[in-house]
């Protein structure tokens, strides 16, 4: 649960940091809103390409821990 709360309070700290950085440069809040809700407009292919192996590794770790605790427990170990 504190894990959901920090994902959750992390995500709004950097939506109002974004939102912020537009108006300062001058965008008007629906303009903001537009590129909040929007960022994929921007990117590339080879953005793209970097984003789906971030999220691979991301996932491919996660589950090599679950599988390493896994096998300590089996195993006796804690």
């Amino acid at each position: 649960m504190k894990m959901l709360g920090i994902f959750i309070f992390i995500l709004l700290l950097s939506i109002l940091l974004s939102l912020s950085m537009d108006i300062l440069l001058g965008f008007t809040l629906s303009q903001a809103l537009s590129h909040l809700l929007n960022p994929f407009w921007v990117i590339e292919s080879g953005e793209y390409v970097m984003l789906v192996l971030l999220l691979l590794l991301t996932i491919g770790q996660q589950i090599v821990i679950i599988i390493k605790n896994k096998a300590d427990k089996s195993n006796g170990s804690s």
